[in-house]
């Protein structure tokens, strides 16, 4: 057998090492580079432009970084203008009182004071509401599961014989077992006083949000003109 039946077709403009060199590379590096150089010009290319935008991007970064801490600095360097009697004639200007957002001003001032000091205790009220949230998750959950019938599944994709689904629940808002999911899980962290509870309520919030992005988009696929008319006139989520 000759030696060239051995040896595979080497690609075009690539040069071919020698049997000695590829045969007394001590650690494979010569036989690497030299498999690497083989790949396909677009390969090389793809590589290259995706390493000069990740470096871009970080660039981007430590700039923005940069100039943010410079505005910063500035800002707080910078005494603030306050001139007392250009407020106080402001406040005072019963011509326009009432038409420049003062109600604003006013819950700003009176929120912010009973964040520092909250004088009215609303621990009691706030349980009872969390109750009736995860009651009235519970409710619509159920509910949500016998309307749907045979079309229940855990996938985002419909079935192959799925019908589009406009009552009961759904004709309050499109995704109402999510919705159960969102305020149950929100209830359930304030009755059980628990940050983490809070915190993985939020990260469920989104994941069920990019969730019902993606079976939308396939219900979409599925109903056409008749589901995008239906998302037209019903949220996604309840109130939300």
């Amino acid at each position: 057998m000759s030696v060239a039946s051995i040896i595979p077709a080497r690609p075009c403009n690539i040069p071919m090492p020698s049997l000695s060199t590829l045969a007394c590379a001590p650690d494979a590096v010569t036989k690497s580079r030299w498999f690497q150089n083989t790949r396909p010009r677009w390969q090389l290319v793809s590589h290259a432009s995706h390493d000069r935008n990740d470096a871009d991007t970080f660039d981007d970064f430590v700039v923005k970084g940069k100039q943010f801490l410079d505005d910063l600095g500035s800002g707080l360097s910078t005494s603030p203008q306050f001139d007392r009697s250009v407020v106080t004639k402001e406040l005072w200007d019963s011509e326009n009182f009432g038409k420049r957002g003062e109600a604003y001003v006013l819950g700003q001032v009176v929120l912010g004071l009973l964040v520092i000091a909250p004088v009215i205790n609303l621990e009691p009220l706030v349980r009872i509401l969390a109750f009736s949230a995860v009651s009235l998750a519970a409710v619509i959950i159920l509910s949500s599961l016998g309307t749907l019938g045979s079309n229940l599944t855990p996938l985002p994709k419909p079935r192959e014989n799925a019908k589009l689904k406009n009552d009961g629940m759904f004709r309050y808002m499109r995704h109402p077992l999510y919705m159960g999911l969102i305020l149950g899980s929100f209830g359930l962290a304030v009755i059980t006083s628990s940050l983490s509870r809070g915190m993985f309520a939020v990260a469920l919030t989104i994941i069920l949000n990019y969730k019902a992005e993606f079976e939308e988009e396939k219900l979409v696929e599925k109903f056409g003109e008749d589901y995008i008319r239906y998302m037209s006139e019903v949220r996604r989520f309840w109130m939300l």
